[in-house]
């Protein structure tokens, strides 16, 4: 049943009883004065039976707990700990100051029940909706985007440990459902990792046979179990077998060269991926979506998705979840180059959005690029190409561009390309010129020009703004995931995204005004 705090005080609480020991300034101070601004017990009346069940902790007394651990990145049983000794955080929580803490397994809990109830994003929009309230979001947003790497909470392994891995949960998930002779092969494969010399490379295709043999085996002997948990298990065990197997000339299982597109890399944590924040810097884990606001720089909104996932693929769902805040419109959206592709600025303009990124610089192997070619799509049936010899060509041919997709590929007559004198700079071998042009030649053409006027160069000088901000964020946890899974890294994203507004709002003066004193009868 919800617990409920007193809504008259009390003056033994310790932001009262003992104001004089809370850090003067801190967010401490400004959670344990403002912290009802965002956090209500009502917020939370949803994660609880109505009548049935002892009064629970006062939800918002978990809640600014939980900003509190935030804030200073503590574990549950440190968290727990604090809650019962600290005075800066019982005042903070809003507590009597003979509070007897929060058990550490209660946190446990009450994340679960905020995740399946999507009540952080709920306490994340409640600071945007006391800025929108107090004025500082107003009208149409200037916002900022940019993503960063989460270093996942689970283990990377390799091929052998991945398939002994999910063999392993697989049975264990199954149980006493699987028939006694499946359960005795799989037991010691399942119990210990092979003892054989790893650099004898046919021990270890004899252990790799055996794993890849266990699988199919338990995969037959689970078919017929009709268990939503035992499917998935099944299901993850056959995609990493079919992503990092495959059989050699001999017909016995190798391991696979190179890496598929989205390999599992962990069987504690299946939902970390491979992923490149640049050519250089590989990590294993998720990728932290944000956007900010250029002006205030308040977090707008924060996601999580897969490691591997493209950085521009992110824009649009992100602008789609600040859209549903009340009083937030955002107008202008600013990105690096990763944000610079056709299909990224088309999804963020269908939204009345303008997206404003650098175009990345075309390059030829120091022969004339595409930008030194004149396209006009209005001459003719398809457009015109002229190239940088004064040559123009309406010679259009079906083609793909690189995403596969259907473009347009101009090719120049061979004899003019023949002849001409710059045909060194711009030809290479002995066929004749061509240029395709895609289905988004008009809008990256546009951005291209549009990046070189003044205002835009000005615009674009304020994007480093959304980096200071995920700086911040990883201050406060975000570059490693403390918890497995996506759906717990963007609770653990959103808490930090509140602490990171709460604390803005702050500096922005919004709390200035003297705190509420609490009422006695």
């Amino acid at each position: 049943m919800l617990g409920r705090v007193n809504a008259q005080g009390s003056l033994l609480e310790t932001r009262v009883w003992r104001r004089h020991l809370v850090t003067k300034g801190s967010f401490y101070e400004r959670l344990a004065d403002h912290g009802e601004e965002i956090v209500s017990d009502e917020d939370y009346a949803q994660l609880y039976a109505p009548r049935m069940g002892r009064p629970s902790v006062p939800p918002s007394v978990m809640v600014r707990a939980m900003l509190c651990a935030t804030h200073d990145r503590t574990s549950d049983a440190e968290t727990s700990r604090r809650t019962r000794v600290d005075a800066d955080w019982k005042a903070a929580m809003g507590v009597d100051d003979d509070f007897d803490g929060i058990a550490a397994r209660t946190f446990c809990l009450f994340r679960a029940r905020m995740i399946l109830a999507d009540a952080d994003l709920a306490l994340f929009n409640k600071t945007l909706a006391n800025a929108v309230a107090k004025g500082v979001l107003k009208g149409k947003l200037t916002a900022i985007v940019d993503s960063s790497p989460v270093h996942g909470a689970g283990a990377v392994a390799d091929t052998y440990e991945l398939v002994r891995g999910f063999l392993r949960k697989l049975a264990r998930a199954a149980g006493d459902r699987l028939d006694w002779a499946t359960a005795a092969m799989l037991a010691p494969l399942c119990e210990r990792k092979a003892d054989i010399d790893w650099h004898d490379p046919d021990a270890r295709k004899a252990v790799l046979a055996e794993l890849v043999d266990a699988a199919r085996q338990l995969r037959q002997a689970v078919a017929g179990i009709d268990d939503p948990t035992v499917a998935e298990l099944a299901g993850l065990l056959d995609q990493v077998v079919d992503q990092d197997v495959e059989d050699a000339a001999d017909g016995c299982p190798q391991v696979r060269e190179g890496v598929a597109k989205h390999r599992v890399v962990s069987h504690s944590d299946p939902q970390m991926r491979h992923g490149r924040k640049s050519a250089s810097r590989r990590f294993d884990g998720h990728k932290l979506d944000v956007i900010s606001d250029e002006d205030s720089e308040l977090v707008l909104g924060v996601d999580v998705r897969e490691g591997n996932a493209g950085d521009g693929e992110g824009a649009a769902p992100l602008l789609e979840q600040v859209g549903q805040v009340d009083g937030v419109e955002v107008g202008t959206l600013l990105g690096d180059q990763a944000y610079s592709d056709g299909d990224v600025r088309e999804a963020v303009e269908a939204q009345g959005v303008e997206l404003v990124a650098k175009v990345p610089p075309v390059s030829n192997g120091g022969r004339y690029p595409k930008t030194d070619f004149v396209i006009d799509l209005e001459e003719g049936e398809h457009g015109a190409v002229t190239c940088p010899a004064g040559h123009t060509t309406t010679d259009a041919r079906p083609t793909k561009d690189h995403k596969r997709r259907e473009a347009l590929r101009f090719v120049f007559d061979p004899k003019v390309c023949a002849t001409c004198p710059l045909r060194a700079r711009c030809v290479k071998g002995k066929g004749s010129r061509s240029v395709i042009v895609g289905r988004h030649e008009r809008r990256i053409a546009a951005a291209r020009t549009a990046q070189q006027q003044p205002e835009t160069k000005a615009l674009l000088r304020t994007r480093p703004k959304v980096e200071r901000k995920i700086a911040h964020l990883q201050q406060l946890g975000m570059r490693q995931a403390r918890y497995k899974g996506k759906r717990k890294t963007r609770l653990q994203a959103l808490l930090a995204a509140t602490v990171a507004n709460f604390n803005r709002l702050g500096v922005l003066g919004v709390f200035d005004n003297a705190p509420v004193q609490p009422q006695t009868a």
